[in-house]
């Protein structure tokens, strides 16, 4: 009884919380775009042309080389949403065209004694088309100016984050880099007293009789927010997944999830409201509320990552662990997700300072290369722990992937630390930042990944009871169902891992908002896909990594293919095999078109080379060639295919592979045969498995005249029957073949499933026959000679 109504306080509770922090969630941030220079007032939704030129006006305005990141990014975002806008106006004067112009259809060609009133409706008709028309084509010119302005934008944030990463400064070493720091210049030190001074007068606004209890009553609800809440709903969380998901997988992976948004929401919830009472009770300044903005999306950043360390590690219930991490090193690490949390918010905030303000650019460096090494000393700190860890408890590595991780963190710190010692300070921190985010995205996609497999194996695989239940309400097959699971986890994974790796190989100058809104804005008409050949050391370098990734990504879409999904189906293994096969070609000459896209190779210039090939198969090349259209031939028709038992020009034997060039094909004794392709076109070729053929057991015996044929014919059928191999049907049969004079031919066949069987099922029954004939005393016919004997003549004076 006190535990219901603990748990029913403890729900009161969080809805009283929830309801106090509605206000704060709903309310919007400060849009920090407006607090740029020139202050621009808010775009309307459904703003006119004129001010949609304006405000492209102001954003080119603000685009210049003075601006820095911040500012730029905030900038283009302007940019594409003039341009979203400026889209929609065109596609909406383009319906009302297309209505004026039915309306025209209706009124028909000018008559000569047609009405005064339609003349003039035909004539106003024509004439807002007219304006309409000049509309649509100056929408359609601002869409595309708005476009090369965030081209621009980009072009401008490159360059300049290309020129601070190949400059260098001092290094921690030096006393020059510290000295930034603890001696700022005047000019630092005035822009941050002014900011303090804006700070306190908010402060003080806040603190004021009349707002004094409103903001001390946001501070002390997101307090709880932060703290009560958050236990709160992970403990009804955890009660929900044993109350509500069975037994399985789901469960573990579901409550990881769970914890680590309830950390986000929870923590997100007490930012907002922290922001609600600022608004509400003080008066912030430009500065001010800008830092306040970055400080609270810091904070909701840092909440993230110790929500993911927390889900991942689960301290708590180490049973529920998701990842196979050993008790002893999830605990050695159990500090690791909030002290990097905590180091984050701290030094971004600093850096976030020196953005707000403007500070010189040698603070700026100092500060970056400060959280590259505070970040990398951290990273290698936890790299020291699990390292000891493993040694002291004498946990072996980790095979695959997860044994990789160590030693790829191990490299990276080392570059962060070589680039700060040689001084490229911008350099390391980069790197840090790419680090840090690749991690971040890593561990989110290995959450939602598995999350979404063990809920397609929960609720679709036959062998769980969600997928029984859903199987007795649609009526579907086991198999169907196995497949639907597998083909749907596949395509889930997919996804989701393609976008992972678009967010960790985000190039440089990008936030996820930019990238997300310009691959919503991609309609696949803007830019060539194919330009000039001009190939620059950033393209090779991509394409580098794009080939090595996708020769990855198609090894294992290969590998799911034959071990998960085609295996769900009715195919045989050499269908299969085949289609493997050609998937992986198929993968391949799309990853070939992809990488040339990359490089900008236009198909003109290689004409080169077609002309080249062209004289190489005239030449010598036409037997490749030909090897190479008789293996696609192969794999399509299918006339032979992995697994058959065929005989071609005296080689006869298993089809191990099927390549591009040639057939692998295995003799009896292990030994491997490589027959080009073609002379599978060519020539004749014995498939003895081919279309499930059976295999047939004969066996031929002569006999003396005096032997009793039923007797024999008793026999052999009796010992065909007995073995197991022989099939019942079609049924074993005895023929009489001959009668000669050296004895009687008797021959008996028999069925086997399959040919490969029929050499050691003959050898069975021969030892089989011949021992029962011995016993019955049945001998076997002999060879018979003729032996001619020529005698010598008798001499003439001899007697006879």
């Amino acid at each position: 009884m006190s535990r219901v109504s603990l748990d029913r306080l403890c729900v009161g509770l969080l809805a009283l919380l929830m309801w106090v922090a509605t206000p704060a969630w709903s309310a919007g941030a400060t849009p920090v775009s407006q607090l740029l220079a020139g202050e621009m007032p808010a775009l309307e939704e459904n703003a006119s042309l004129e001010q949609l030129t304006d405000r492209l006006d102001q954003i080119r305005q603000g685009v210049t080389s003075n601006a820095n990141d911040d500012q730029l990014s905030q900038l283009r975002q302007a940019a594409m949403q003039v341009q979203r806008q400026a889209d929609a106006l065109t596609t909406i004067r383009t319906t009302d065209i297309s209505r004026l112009d039915d309306q025209l259809k209706v009124l028909g060609d000018v008559l000569p004694d047609e009405g005064e009133s339609i003349t003039r409706q035909r004539q106003q008709l024509t004439s807002d088309k007219k304006k309409l028309l000049a509309e649509q084509k100056n929408a359609t010119q601002l869409t595309q100016s708005a476009r090369d302005l965030s081209t621009q934008i980009v072009n401008l944030r490159r360059s300049q984050f290309n020129s601070q990463v190949t400059s260098r400064a001092a290094s921690p070493l030096s006393p020059a880099f510290w000295s930034s720091m603890i001696r700022p210049t005047d000019d630092d030190v005035a822009r941050l007293q002014a900011l303090k001074t804006e700070a306190s007068d908010a402060l003080a606004s806040a603190l004021s009789p009349e707002h004094r209890w409103l903001f001390i009553a946001s501070l002390v609800a997101a307090l709880l927010v932060w703290t009560l809440a958050r236990l709160l709903v992970e403990r009804l969380l955890a009660d929900a997944m044993v109350r509500w998901l069975p037994e399985g997988r789901l469960r573990r992976s579901a409550l990881a999830l769970g914890v680590s948004l309830a950390t986000l929401a929870t923590i997100a919830g007490s930012v907002s409201l922290v922001r609600w009472g600022l608004e509400t009770s003080a008066e912030l300044g430009a500065d001010i509320a800008s830092l306040i903005n970055h400080v609270l999306t810091l904070v909701v950043f840092s909440a993230f990552i110790t929500g993911l360390g927390r889900a991942m590690l689960m301290l708590q219930r180490p049973s529920w662990r998701l990842p196979q991490i050993p008790d002893e090193v999830a605990s050695a690490l159990g500090w690791f997700p909030k002290v990097l949390a905590v180091a984050l918010m701290v030094l971004l905030t600093q850096e976030r300072i020196n953005s707000v303000i403007g500070t010189s650019l040698a603070l700026t460096v100092a500060t970056n290369g400060l959280t590259a090494l505070v970040v990398s000393l951290v990273f290698f700190a936890a790299l020291v722990r699990y390292r000891r860890t493993r040694r002291k408890h004498q946990i072996e590595r980790p095979t695959g992937l997860a044994g990789l991780i160590p030693f790829v963190i191990v490299v990276w710190v080392l570059l962060i630390l070589l680039a700060l010692l040689a001084g490229y300070l911008t350099l390391a921190y980069f790197l840090a930042a790419k680090m840090l985010w690749i991690s971040v995205v890593v561990t989110c996609a290995y959450l939602l990944v598995t999350v979404f497999g063990d809920l397609c194996e929960t609720l679709l695989s036959p062998r769980q009871p969600g997928g029984l239940a859903l199987a007795s309400t649609l009526g579907l097959k086991p198999r169907h169902q196995a497949q639907a699971s597998t083909v749907l986890a596949g395509i889930g994974r997919t996804l989701l891992l393609f976008l992972a790796a678009l967010l960790a190989l985000m190039p440089s100058g990008t936030s996820p908002s930019e990238l997300l809104m310009s691959l919503a804005d991609w309609d696949g008409s803007g830019g060539k896909m194919l330009g000039n050949l001009n190939i620059v050391p950033q393209d090779i370098f991509i394409a580098v990594a794009m080939f090595l990734g996708g020769l990855f990504a198609i090894r294992v879409v290969k590998r799911w293919l034959s071990e998960r999904l085609l295996p769900e189906t009715d195919m045989d293994a050499g269908m299969r095999a085949s289609l493997v096969t050609l998937v992986g070609y198929l993968g391949f000459l799309f990853l070939a078109m992809l990488v040339m896209t990359t490089l900008r190779i236009n198909l003109t210039s290689l004409t080169w080379v077609v002309s080249a090939l062209s004289v190489g198969i005239g030449f010598g090349l036409q037997q490749i060639v030909q090897n190479f259209i008789s293996g696609l031939i192969l794999l399509t028709e299918r006339p032979v295919k992995v697994g058959d038992w065929v005989s071609l020009a005296g080689v006869e034997g298993d089809i191990r592979r099927i390549n591009v060039r040639a057939t692998e094909i295995q003799m009896s004794d292990r030994s491997t045969v490589i027959v080009p392709n073609s002379q599978f076109i060519s020539q004749n070729v014995r498939n003895v498995t081919m279309g499930n053929a059976l295999g047939v057991v004969g066996i031929t015996l002569t006999l003396p005249l005096e032997t009793d044929p039923d007797q024999v014919r008793d026999l052999l059928m009796a010992a065909y029957h007995e073995h197991e191999a022989i099939l019942d049907a079609p049924a074993p049969s005895v023929t009489f073949k001959d009668l000669t004079a050296s004895g009687m031919t008797l021959s008996i066949s028999g069925y086997v499933a399959s040919p490969r069987q029929v050499s050691g099922t003959r050898s069975d029954l021969l030892f089989t026959v011949l021992g029962r004939l011995r016993d019955a005393d049945i001998p076997l016919s002999s060879p018979q000679s003729m032996v001619l004997v020529q005698e010598a003549p008798k001499p003439a004076d001899e007697p006879a």
